[in-house]
């Protein structure tokens, strides 16, 4: 099946670094702005996933019910927000024309 919503995955943009800490939360420095950014858990496994090579929103939301044990649903609603959040702090390449 065919969606829209998975088509173009977003890279991770190579100027933002992630350092995981111990608890599962991590930090991100985006080297062009200079500021760091605390990540919980579940985004933290969604960068992971992204730098890993998730082609889809679909494995994204497959590693969120695996790793966390949430409804297929509310992962599909936290990453949403994630990737938002992400886009906003510059975090992701910006999607350009194909």
């Amino acid at each position: 099946m065919n969606n829209p919503s998975d088509h173009g995955m977003p890279k991770l943009h190579p100027k933002c670094l992630l350092t995981e800490l111990e608890d599962g939360t991590g930090v991100v420095l985006n080297l062009e702005t200079k500021f760091y950014h605390t990540l919980n858990s579940t985004a933290v496994t969604l960068w992971k996933s992204i730098e890993q090579g998730a082609q889809t929103n679909a494995d994204l939301v497959s590693k969120l019910v695996s790793e966390f044990r949430v409804e297929e649903g509310q992962a599909s609603a936290d990453i949403a927000v994630a990737l938002l959040e992400f886009e906003r702090e510059g975090f992701l390449l910006p999607r350009g024309p194909r």
